[in-house]
């Protein structure tokens, strides 16, 4: 039997869902996916045609990216000085609020290409404040044992969203415009909302645990570009993460250009590529599980890279629709075999009292690069055409290959994807008598 195999604890045939409280968890993160997903296509769709510019989209794409980029470190320090589910529920709070507005002037007939920019530009400063903190529960909800099955799980839950938000997203355009669209988005974020108030009614998540066992963070102590450097076989992760966050973002930001200039069909069936980028993810997360069982953890994560090229160099090239479908949904697939086995061996490595921090790191890592890459890819295509915007992420795919390898080749055993560490913690141990008292 595969070592991988063999260390992996039973989960139950529900895995992290016998947990109640990830399941609540994990709805929330869904249902806030779809709309954000919708918000981003109906917005990229109505810019384009607003414009019919796919330079303009890519700015557009820029301005909502940018925060990632300037707020994800200030949002990694609120999720290990605060409490981590009230930093969720208001940032989630607030935009509803600016979803809402942007709904109603887009109703109203009021709304333009900067409110947009504008619009989106908040939203994600809100997300870039929240999502390290979303993540950094994950540890903190289920068992050691289940982290690398909850963080494929919690990857699914956000490619769910991208799977149904785009499909919304072009039946709401197609049918009524980009209001509906808007106004759905602004229900969805109640979602996270009503699942940190289930999480607090069960002490669950909350502020980080310092190394001393008591609530917060140090003052003093080791900062997460400290931990960092001392662990730089980290950095591999990261740079694998952002070669294969990169292929996604580049598919996305072409995709409208894609359909109407290539294709000839209306851009409102870009919504059509994403969710199909996201059904490739979603195929081979459900797959995870096996992956595991039969050891194959370190390596999905290059057959993953692999994968990506493949459908880069197939959506490029494609005569049809269909055939775009096939490209786009390759690359998704190769997305969801690479970065769960990332995510994972990250969040394992890192201490309770840096994790909000070093969650940070990652996700600068996952989408603080897009709004370069949105602005450079707009920029790419309208000069030199779709095809040479498209092809420039397959010179970066080596690079990526090695970087993971060098990861690998440095992991500390017991950080290795699929490792169970015997005799759980304290945290894992109070987790399950949580989860026995949900029951």
């Amino acid at each position: 039997m595969p070592q991988d195999a063999a260390r992996r604890p039973p989960g139950g045939r529900f895995g992290p869902f016998r947990h109640r409280s990830y399941l609540v968890y994990w709805l929330g993160v869904s249902i806030t996916s779809l709309g954000t997903w919708l918000q981003a296509v109906a917005g990229s769709i109505y810019v384009y045609q607003l414009t019919g510019s796919t330079f303009v989209v890519g700015l557009f794409n820029f301005a909502g990216f940018i925060p990632i980029l300037l707020f994800s470190v200030w949002g990694g320090q609120l999720s290990d000085r605060f409490d981590r589910r009230r930093v969720v529920w208001t940032s989630h709070a607030a935009s509803m609020a600016i979803a809402t507005i942007l709904a109603v002037l887009t109703i109203a007939g009021a709304a333009t290409v900067i409110s947009l920019i504008v619009a989106m530009f908040l939203l994600n400063v809100l997300w870039a404040l929240g999502k390290p903190s979303l993540l950094s529960l994950v540890p903190n909800i289920v068992p050691r044992g289940d982290l690398q099955d909850a963080v494929a799980l919690t990857s699914l839950g956000f490619l769910a969203g991208q799977i149904v938000g785009p499909l919304i997203a072009a039946g709401a355009m197609a049918a009524s415009g980009a209001g509906l669209a808007f106004a759905v988005n602004a229900l969805t974020y109640g979602a996270p909302i009503v699942s940190m108030f289930y999480l607090g009614r069960l002490e669950l998540g909350g502020r980080a645990a310092r190394s001393d066992g008591s609530a917060g963070p140090s003052e003093r102590g080791p900062s997460a570009v400290t931990f960092l450097r001392k662990n730089l076989w980290m950095s591999g992760l990261l740079a694998g993460v952002v070669v294969t966050s990169m292929a996604m973002e580049i598919q996305r930001t072409l995709a409208p250009g894609l359909v109407f200039e290539k294709l000839g069909i209306p851009e409102s069936n870009a919504g059509l590529l994403v969710a199909a980028q996201s059904v490739g993810s979603a195929i081979a997360l459900l797959l995870f599980v096996q992956i595991r069982k039969f050891g194959w953890s370190r390596r999905s994560a290059f057959i993953g890279l692999l994968t990506q090229a493949v459908g880069v160099l197939v959506a490029a090239s494609a005569p049809d629709l269909p055939i775009a479908l096939i490209g786009f949904g390759f690359i998704g697939l190769g997305f969801a075999l690479c970065f769960p086995v990332l995510t994972a061996a990250l969040q394992g490595a890192t201490p309770d009292e840096l994790r909000g921090r070093v969650m940070s790191f990652h996700q600068l890592a996952l989408l603080g690069h897009r709004p370069v890459t949105a602005l450079v890819i707009g920029s790419v295509a309208t000069g030199f055409g779709l095809l040479s915007a498209t092809l420039i992420w397959l010179t970066l795919v080596p690079l990526g290959l090695l970087a993971v390898r060098t990861a690998w080749r440095r992991l500390p055993e017991e950080q290795a994807p699929g490792h169970h560490v015997d005799e759980p913690d304290d945290a894992a141990t109070e987790i399950a008598r949580r989860s026995i008292a949900e029951r």
